[in-house]
């Protein structure tokens, strides 16, 4: 009877033993199989480097002074590590934090910061809860204005937070140091790739509006477009910064939605505004004649916008 038991234990083992070879075998086939489908290491990842992080620090700077105000400004990475601050003279130091925490918000959260959509709080409530939201969060989160993503190729690749003025102020000097330094990657590109070849790569550049649907626009405040190799928009509408992402393919172009600082001005400037944002929205087309001005036209080729190429430097 021992001599059976003995017999079938030692048979059990066997069969365990093989059970535990095979699940090995397989396993192992399976990740090499695996390793061979998948890339183990990205090799295309673009990184902002300290220099420049330090370009975007110094265009918001140069705005802030412009506006009159001081500012703190953060740049970081896309994971939200820290890669340059300054601040500026005056500037509060209990907005340092603010700035870096806005920073942080825009990279993780790949959008600009800003209130949530739908929030009703107000008041004493909205400061209690955006305090609660942003110690809660250990400073990664927040819902102040002032914090931009910086986007090369679609990709989040840094954002700017600003702190110590209004939150408008904050996202108009942001936006100024996000403009500077896709203007820059725009620049860089073109060097290496050599002057546009066909009318198509033309659309590329900084543009000012001289007519919108057939009304003209009000002299000495016209807009300014400015579109990056990457798709990648901003300008200035008179009164406010703006930004977003165009998509184009051949004599197509579509803009996405714009984001935008909050500043008010003169009624006339903000019609302008509304009417040069609405018309942007409904492009769909575009075409450059031999004078080198740049239409935009909605699906009937009805032409919404009439630009002229201006330079920056």
């Amino acid at each position: 009877m021992f001599q059976t038991l003995g017999c079938i234990s030692t048979r059990q083992n066997f069969f365990v033993a093989a059970l535990l070879l095979i699940g090995t075998a397989t396993a192992s086939a399976q990740s090499a199989s695996a390793d061979k489908e998948q890339p183990l290491v990205r090799r295309d990842v673009a990184r902002l480097t300290l220099a420049g992080a330090q370009r975007v620090i110094a265009a918001a700077q140069i705005q802030a002074e412009q506006m009159g105000v001081q500012s703190n400004i953060a740049v970081v990475d896309d994971g939200g590590h820290l890669l340059a601050f300054a601040r500026m003279d005056g500037a509060r130091p209990s907005s340092i934090y603010t700035a870096i925490t806005k920073a942080v918000s825009a990279a993780t959260h790949r959008q600009p910061t800003g209130p949530l959509g739908g929030d009703q709080l107000s008041g004493v409530h909205l400061s209690l809860a955006l305090e609660n939201a942003a110690t809660a969060s250990g400073g990664k989160f927040t819902t102040l204005r002032g914090g931009i993503p910086i986007v090369l190729d679609d990709q989040v690749i840094g954002a700017i937070g600003v702190g110590g003025a209004t939150g408008e102020q904050d996202a108009e000097v942001a936006a100024a140091g996000i403009a500077a330094v896709t203007q820059s990657l725009t620049d860089a590109d073109q060097s290496v790739q050599g002057p546009p070849t066909t009318k198509e790569n033309t659309v590329f550049g900084n543009w000012v509006i001289v007519d919108i649907d057939g009304h003209g626009v009000v002299e000495l405040a016209e807009p300014t477009l400015e579109i990056a190799a990457d798709g990648s928009v901003s300008g200035n509408t008179s009164v406010n910064r703006y930004f977003g992402k165009a998509t184009i393919a051949g004599d197509q172009i579509q803009f996405g939605k714009m984001g935008a600082t909050r500043r008010a001005g003169p009624p006339a400037l903000m019609d302008q505004e509304q009417q040069f944002l609405n018309a942007l929205g409904k492009v769909t087309r575009y075409k450059i004649d031999d004078k080198d001005l740049l239409h935009l036209f909605d699906g009937d080729w009805n032409e919404l916008l009439r630009a002229s190429k201006y330079v920056t430097r």
